[in-house]
């Protein structure tokens, strides 16, 4: 008599355990597409974010290619007026001195002209095929004893020199020298640090016009010595600081820039303290003199 009943409650469960079955099959699937979804999304997103990314470096790629023409146009133009402003003094007191109404004392003041804008003239080539050799990874060290205190007196005396052609008799040029040792020396190639410190001399006396430039050597720790070049000139900023040891950049690069050179004496400076495993950096306020320091580790 109470088998009909039992049948039907369990026919009834059943069909509860079956829905329930497929509900939670429903929902599972529904959680997996949900999932499936969500991880769409996320992906879309970061698809999105990369994008965005890669749009942000290629144009700054873009900005950075076209600074670089712009620095490498006004580089070209800039070299073909320092190469010209040489050449054409060197062509023309050639032609006064074969001027036979020349007096002899006139020849001699031509002829010394005419060797200051050869040196000058090499000292561009110089800069140009030290360039040439870094781009192209081809410059090497060749290390030998270096006389410290006798570099420093021969910088001191180009300097001197290079302070009279230029009539800047205000200037004042020392040399201060932590060792007394007249035989101190250290290994090091010695084209390459002097051809750096002669840079960073060379530019102090350019942007100067007064006061005094000093260059000389002290001694850090860990066998550290720290050759400086110091001036009383004109100065820079620090925002220039990024700036003045770029390959063809300068202080001033404006149209009517008083100072000329083709703006590679510190970035070859540079380049040859990284060579001998040292670091060049700089110091400077405007319009308080600037110190360039030469790091490098004693041998």
């Amino acid at each position: 008599m109470n088998e009909p009943w039992l049948i039907s409650v369990l026919f009834f469960a059943g069909l509860c355990t079956v829905f329930f079955m497929v509900l939670i099959r429903a929902k599972r699937k529904t959680a997996v597409l949900q999932s499936v979804y969500d991880s769409c999304v996320q992906e879309n997103e970061q698809l999105a974010d990369e994008i965005d990314r890669v749009k942000e470096e290629l144009q700054l790629i873009r900005l950075k290619a076209g600074e670089s023409d712009r620095l490498k146009a006004a580089f070209l133009c800039n070299m073909s007026h320092e190469l010209r402003t040489p050449l054409h003094a060197i062509m023309g007191f050639a032609g006064l001195i074969s001027n036979p109404s020349i007096s002899e004392e006139d020849k001699v003041v031509y002829a010394d002209i005419i060797n200051r804008n050869v040196d000058s003239l090499l000292e561009i080539i110089s800069d140009i095929f030290d360039i040439s050799q870094f781009e192209a990874g081809v410059t090497g060290v060749e290390l030998e004893p270096v006389n410290v205190n006798d570099l420093l007196n021969s910088i001191q005396t180009w300097i001197n020199l290079e302070k009279a052609i230029a009539g800047k008799d205000d200037i004042m040029v020392k040399a201060n020298k932590a060792n007394k040792d007249s035989s101190f020396s250290i290994l090091t190639d010695a084209y390459k640090l002097k051809r750096a410190l002669g840079h960073l001399a060379f530019n102090a006396l350019k942007y100067s016009e007064s006061g005094t430039i000093e260059i000389g050597y002290t001694f850090s720790e860990n066998k550290i010595i720290d050759f400086y070049v110091k001036d009383e000139g004109i100065g820079f900023s620090k925002d220039k600081l990024g700036v003045i040891f770029s390959q063809f950049r300068q202080v001033d690069e404006t149209p009517t820039r008083q100072y000329g050179g083709l703006g590679l004496g510190l970035t070859v400076a540079q380049k040859f303290a990284a060579i001998l495993n040292g670091r060049l950096w700089a110091e400077s306020n405007p319009g308080e003199g600037s110190t360039f320091w030469i790091s490098l580790p004693i041998k």
